[in-house]
Parts: C-alpha cells; sequence; structure tokens
C-alpha cells in the first residue's frame, strides 16, 4: 500500500494566494467560505467532475495539508485516485478516511469496491458488509455483493443480493441485467425473463442479454407446453438474431435435465436422437432423462462424449462448473501419506490430478478409454505412462501393483461399483490407498442421474468396501456445479487390508 504524502502547509497557502492572483472567482470563493481548504476541496471536486484528474488530485492534496483530519476530503482524494486507476493510492487514502470515521458507509463501500479491484474478494465482501451493516439502503453495495459473488460462482448469494439491488434501485436497468443472467444459470427461467423485461423497459438490452431473454422464455414455454411448439416460437423471441437451432435444442436438453424438468428434457433427447440416431451420447443421455435401468455408463458413450468434450474440457469443468474434486481429494490423501512408490490416476481425463500426483512419487500412470483426453493429458507432461483401457479391464489384467489408486470422477459412471472396488484390490499392495470420489445418493444403493452420472450412498460404498479396505476418510463436501447450485460429494480415503 502506498502512503499519500502531502503537500506542506506552506505550498498549499502559496498554491492558495497563486489562485487568488489568477482567478478572482477562486479569491471571491475563498473569502465566501472563509476556509482555503474547504476552497481548494471545492476546486479539487470540480476538476474531477471535468475530468481533470491530475488537477483534482494537486487541489485535494493542497486542501487536506490544509484540514488532514477531514475524513471527507480524505474519501474525495481515494476515488479520484481510483478513477486515475492508481489503486495503492486509493487504498491508502481510503484507509486514511475511515481511520477518521470508521462510521462512514460511503468510505467503506469505496473500500469494497477498491478491494474488489486489487482482486481481494474476501476484503472486499467485509468491506460491502459492513457498508450494509451501516446503511442497508445503499443499493450500489448490494449490487457490488452480488456482482463479487457472481464472478465466485456463488449464484444463490448473488441472486440475494441482486434482488435486494434491485429491490432498491429499480430504475438501474444493469441491476435487472444482471439479475436476469443470475436467475438463467439457478434455471428460474421465467423470473429470468421478467428481470430482462424490466432492464429492457429502463434502456436497450445487450446482445447478450437478449439472447438469454430469448433463452429463457424459450426454456419456460418448453417447461410449461410443447416443445415443439416452443422450438417454432423461438425465432420470434430472439428478435432478428437468432442463434443456430442445434445448438439452442442442444443447451436447452442440457439445462432441461440438470434442473429437473425430465419430461421437456426427454421430448428434447427424443428430437436429438432422432437427427443422429447411432450417436451413443444422445441415445445415452436419453436414456439417464428418461429413467431406463442402467449399472454403467456403456463404453461408447464414454469414448465418444469425452473425445468431443476433451478440447474444452479443463476450461468448462474448472473454470465454468467450479469442478475442485481432485484438489479436495489429494489434500485428503496427504492427510495420511505423502509419498508413494507407484501412483495410478484411474481415468485420468487431461491430467487435472498430474501435478499434485507426480509431486507424491517417481511413477504416476494414467489410464483413459478416451484417445482425446489421453492426447491432453500427455501436454501436461507429468504421467510415466498414459494407456488407454476401459478402467476395470487394465485393473483386471495389469501385473502392476500401485501403493496409490487415484478415483477422481470416476466412478460417477459406475452404478454398480463391485466390480472396480474388486479390481483396484487386487491392483494395490497392502497398505496401499484407495482415494475416490462419488456423487452422493438418498434411497436406492445408486441411482442414474439425468447428467449421466451416478449417484451412490455412503452406506453401499462402506458395505462394498469392508471385505477389503478400511476407511480412513471419509467426508462430505461440494464437487461441482450443476444449473447453477453445488453437487455434494463424498470424498473416501481407503487404505488395503
Amino acid at each position: 500500500m502506498t502512503n499519500v504524502e502531502l503537500p506542506t502547509a506552506e505550498a498549499s497557502l502559496a498554491l492558495v494566494g497563486h489562485l487568488r492572483e489568477r482567478s478572482p472567482e477562486f479569491g471571491a470563493l475563498v473569502d465566501e467560505l472563509a476556509d482555503a481548504a474547504v476552497a481548494l476541496r471545492h476546486v479539487g471536486l470540480t476538476q474531477w467532475q471535468m475530468g481533470r484528474l491530475g488537477s483534482s488530485i494537486e487541489a485535494l492534496l493542497a486542501a487536506l495539508s490544509l484540514q488532514p483530519q477531514s475524513s471527507d476530503m480524505w474519501r474525495d482524494l481515494a476515488s479520484v485516485y481510483n478513477a486515475s486507476a492508481n489503486i495503492d493510492a486509493a487504498d491508502s487514502a481510503i484507509r486514511r478516511s475511515l481511520l477518521l470515521d470508521p462510521q462512514s458507509a460511503q468510505s467503506w463501500l469505496i473500500l469494497a469496491g477498491i478491494c474488489d479491484r486489487r482482486h481481494d474478494p474476501a476484503a472486499a465482501e467485509a468491506a460491502y458488509r459492513r457498508t450494509i451493516a451501516l446503511d442497508a439502503t445503499i443499493a450500489a453495495a448490494h449490487f457490488g455483493l452480488g456482482l463479487l459473488h457472481f464472478k465466485q460462482k456463488a449464484f444463490e448469494k448473488a441472486q440475494h443480493a441482486l434482488s435486494i439491488a434491485a429491490d432498491r434501485d429499480p430504475e438501474n436497468g444493469l441491476v435487472q441485467a444482471c439479475l436476469g443472467h443470475v436467475l438463467f444459470i439457478r434455471s428460474d427461467f421465467e423470473g429470468s425473463a421478467q428481470a430482462f423485461d424490466a432492464a429492457a423497459r429502463l434502456g436497450p438490452l445487450d446482445p447478450e442479454s437478449k439472447r438469454k431473454r430469448a433463452r429463457a422464455l424459450t426454456f419456460q414455454a418448453m417447461i410449461e407446453g410443447s416443445v415443439a411448439q416452443a422450438l417454432l416460437n423461438y425465432p420470434t423471441l430472439a428478435d432478428g438474431d437468432p442463434e443456430d437451432m442445434t445448438l439452442i435444442i442442444r443447451d436447452a436438453f442440457s439445462v432441461l435435465s440438470a434442473s429437473g424438468h425430465l419430461e421437456a428434457a426427454a421430448e428434447l433427447g427424443r428430437i436429438r436422437l432422432a437427427e443422429q440416431p447411432d450417436d451413443p451420447v444422445r441415445r445415452y443421455l436419453l436414456d439417464a432423462v428418461s429413467g431406463t435401468a442402467v449399472t454403467a455408463a456403456p463404453a461408447d458413450y464414454i469414448e465418444s462424449y469425452f473425445d468431443r468434450f476433451a478440447p474444452q474440457f479443463d476450461e468448462r469443468l474448472v473454470k465454468a462448473l467450479h469442478y475442485i474434486g481432485p484438489t479436495v481429494l489429494f489434500d485428503r490423501v496427504r492427510q495420511h501419506r505423502t509419498r508413494f512408490s507407484c501412483i495410478l490416476d484411474l481415468g485420468c481425463g487431461t491430467g487435472l490430478a498430474a501435478e499434485a500426483l507426480s509431486s507424491g512419487g517417481p511413477v504416476l500412470i494414467g489410464v483413459d478409454l478416451s484417445s482425446g483426453m489421453l492426447a491432453e493429458a500427455e501436454k501436461k507432461g507429468r504421467y510415466t505412462q498414459l494407456v488407454k483401457s476401459e478402467i476395470v479391464e487394465f485393473l483386471t489384467r495389469s501385473e502392476a501393483r500401485f501403493d496409490l489408486i487415484f478415483a477422481a470422477d470416476v466412478l460417477i459412471y459406475f452404478g454398480d461399483l463391485s466390480p472396480l472396488l474388486a479390481a483396484a484390490a487386487r491392483s494395490l499392495v497392502s497398505g496401499g490407498l484407495l482415494a475416490l470420489t462419488l456423487e452422493i445418493g438418498k434411497d436406492a444403493d445408486f441411482t442414474l442421474l439425468p447428467s449421466g452420472r451416478f449417484a451412490h450412498t455412503p452406506d453401499y460404498l462402506a458395505r462394498l468396501a469392508a471385505s477389503d479396505f478400511m476407511v480412513l476418510d471419509l467426508i462430505k463436501d461440494d464437487i461441482r456445479l450443476e444449473a447453477g447450485v453445488p453437487t455434494r460429494g463424498l470424498y473416501a480415503v481407503l487404505q488395503r487390508h
């Protein structure tokens, strides 16, 4: 943080004298206000309004040298520094203001914005909340907090804060548009369209908001009535800028599946499968939303789906869906052991866990069914060996023995886990660890979800593991986002008897 240095009082008074000589109006202003510091502040604020940030800062610094205990002038200076992108100086000035007046809601609001620009979300959130505690009517504080939560992908919190901001400042079209985007992510399509309509009444929507509004109205119509009719109406709702219909159908299927609107999703799935009846991805995902009984995802689905997904996998899963499975799971492993002689990354994908796992031992083998994913994993340069294989088949035929098998986001493609756990036990040395993640189910041992993944109950895992493993670690935590909502998962570390 940069400390803001003030000119000497003598220099500031000299400036006042110079301004008096050059500008009779300034002299009259000083006489009228009977205070040189206040007059200089007035000049500083006027220069700011005119866009002359350098002159504004000079005048405010001079004013503060004459009246350094003015919290308001320190706040003004912070605002001008912030506008000039001198974030360090802005931070220093606003903290000086808060030392003089810690009860100023406006100063806390400015600090929140500065912390946000400094990429310090914890400090920004604390400052926004302090602002609201001091004055809950400040819509900008709720808006800033909502945007902060949005960037953190905490969409429920973002919706709450933005809804308050919209209530406090109903004539702010930007707030309404941001609320529309959050509601869309949270699958409240009716509310999303209403928020976009409120924004449109206050000014023209940006192109992305117009597209989201058309999608929201179309998806809501699919939920309420005929999918076919909703698709026919979509070009009109898109107002002359329709997206490709294939893209709309694909995304509608994905979003409605994830948000639990399975009847509409199944109708979309049938449309998609009719277009490409031999597509294993479309066939399996239709089975998933239709409730077809299966015990594992078919190999042709796994291979085809992830081959297509591989180039965008890291970007989509980590950034868009906030996937944290490998990080949390490896942290749990390190609670029990840090060094291994031979590690197997089961279903390694693009190698999201490779950097962490390679730090744990000299040999790291990755196995995956998708050639596309293995090609991406190869780019990481962390694996001793990469093998294309179905994972149970690999474990069954391989003569290698491992002291850590790492299976993040892999068992979710198996309903019946008994063959996989038995094969893993065979491939582990005595005392070796099996680290895995599952999505948590409720009633049946395993359930096929509309996403095409399986959920399992903790009791089911414990029963299957009992014969070959001891449970070292079992925690519940978030794994990823699904329709804007965190998906709860089970993180387990098992030790081979």
